[in-house]
């Protein structure tokens, strides 16, 4: 238990993302969780610790005088909006930031989202280097620095790539704090990290921590090689520490995982098994043809437009699979103010209807496309009733889609077995388990493949080939298959992510013990 490993110190949380968000609702503020299982896991950690998160605050409401005139509001909130299975948890406090329009799209969508977004999933055409990106990102991770050390903190724990500067301005004010930071999406190579302009003012702000993670030793070890070339005052060891400034800064690698249990939950419950017929009903979808599901955020990275152009091959040359499946896509749009994200929904529109245009008949759709907002349960009957599932990344940290589809597989569903008002057994569809397809650029590769299908997306032929082979599929090497997934999924889960976030917030990893 954290709590217990930390003891007396105390635990404040910085991130970008706030873990509730307050919003109007007819007038009134009212409390929401964003969906994520990140965020949820997070919630509950320090929940236990009754310490501090500092975050942006997004929200309408979030400075409302009756919510948080100081913009510190304590959290669960109970009955103003939150789960209320949390009312009876230890709360803590939200610390939110109010941060002036112009300074968010400069150091968020600007600086944030994108410079260092496309340079860490190795995407150069995306990169926009404005003059007003990096004063910006300077003053935003400042003004978390400071909100954090005004915390009066033991440990403080900075999450991803929006801080990288932050550590750097905690550590001058609070030299005696354990300092730890997770960097959720992937680290690039120094070929490519290079092309940052402030790459070394990067590299010296995260080694402000005392530790800094990884879902994946290779992007641990981009990051070493990083500071190898770029930073020459820093000396890396054999160990995988860093030598800068005094200290020992420990590198490690640690793959995020999902909460399994709570995903078969999802899938299980009623929620999942109504939403999926209100989409079978809504789309008229056939209950004799396969399902081929996509879940994304609409963003470049994560190959979209790439699986749409392998369905289009594969229908173009397996013309007798005409009829048999219907590919759904969920859709999530996100960061809306910057222009490479509106073309791209544009065009993933576009494909859809070109795909649908060229291959569909009176009574075949054979693209259906949702961006419908879905909550946690309905997602989860949308992974439970899929019979193979596309994460086509271009380049992934990690990859929750892949896990959290496999998580979902194989669930009974409420009232199994009784039959629809229409004769058919929704809730029994899909007893096999589904097929995934999986990127090979994505970090879930390393754990679920082989055993999931893996594909090049940028291969339009082989990608095409693999989605035909997870649509053949016989029943034995599905279930097979799906055995070794969900084998893997349960023992990378979120509590063994936590497990060694733990470890390393209080200082007992392998690597720091060793060095002492």
């Amino acid at each position: 238990m954290i709590d217990d490993a930390l003891g007396d110190r105390s635990l404040v949380v910085v991130s970008n993302r706030e873990p509730y968000v307050h919003e109007y609702v007819e007038g009134e503020p009212t409390a929401e969780r964003p969906a994520g299982g990140l965020v949820t896991a997070l919630d509950g950690v320090v929940a236990k610790t009754g310490g501090t998160w500092v975050a942006w605050g997004s929200g309408d409401a979030d400075f409302d005088p009756a919510v948080a005139p100081d913009g510190e509001v304590a959290v669960p909130p109970g009955d103003s909006g939150g789960d209320p299975a949390d009312d009876d948890r230890p709360g803590y406090t939200l610390s939110r930031l109010d941060l002036p329009r112009r300074l968010v799209e400069n150091y968020y969508y600007g600086y944030s989202n994108q410079v260092l977004w496309p340079i860490c999933h190795l995407e150069a055409d995306p990169v926009t280097v404005d003059p007003a990106f990096a004063p910006a990102y300077r003053e935003a991770n400042r003004r978390f620095a400071e909100r954090a050390v005004a915390a009066d903190p033991d440990v403080v724990w900075f999450q991803d790539y929006h801080l990288a500067l932050a550590p750097q301005y905690v550590r001058e004010q609070r030299p005696d704090a354990r300092l730890v930071q997770f960097w959720h999406v992937p680290w690039p190579t120094p070929e490519f990290f290079e092309i940052c302009p402030q790459g070394t003012e990067l590299l010296r702000g995260l080694l402000g921590n005392d530790a800094i993670g990884f879902h994946l030793e290779r992007y641990a070890a981009n990051f070493r090689d990083c500071v190898a070339r770029f930073v020459p005052d820093a000396a890396v060891t054999e160990s995988g520490t860093i030598r800068y400034d005094g200290r020992t800064v420990e590198t490690y690698a640690s793959p995020i995982g999902v909460d399994t249990e709570r995903v078969a939950a999802n899938a299980r419950s009623d929620g999942a098994t109504h939403y999926w017929d209100r989409v079978t009903d809504r789309y008229d979808l056939d209950p004799e043809r396969s399902i081929v599901l996509g879940v994304d955020r609409l963003d470049y990275t994560k190959g979209v437009i790439e699986r749409l152009d392998a369905l289009a091959h594969l229908l173009e040359t397996n013309p007798g699979l005409a009829g048999e499946f219907t590919y759904v896509q969920k859709g999530t749009r996100t960061r809306e103010g910057i222009p490479a994200y509106r073309r791209y929904y544009d065009e993933v529109r576009d494909r859809i209807a070109d795909l649908n245009g060229a291959y569909g008949t009176p009574d075949w759709t054979p693209v259906v496309y949702i961006e419908d907002d879905v909550d946690d349960r309905e997602l989860a009957g949308l992974y439970r009733y899929a019979d193979a599932a596309v994460v086509s990344s271009r380049r992934d940290g990690m990859n929750l889609v892949a896990k959290e589809f496999v998580a979902a597989q194989g669930q009974p569903a409420p009232n199994a077995g009784l039959a629809q008002a229409d004769g058919l057994d929704r809730s029994t569809r899909n007893r096999t388990p589904g097929a995934l397809v999986l990127s090979r650029f994505v970090g879930a590769a390393e754990s679920l493949c082989p055993a999931a299908l893996s594909v090049n997306p940028y291969d339009v032929a082989g990608f095409a080939e693999t989605i035909r082979t997870a649509l053949t599929m016989d029943e034995t090497e599905r279930r097979e298959r799906a055995a070794s997934m969900r084998a893997s999924v349960r023992e990378d889960d979120i509590d063994a992510w936590l497990a060694t976030q733990t470890d390393v917030l209080t200082g007992e990893s392998r690597i720091a013990a060793d060095d002492d």
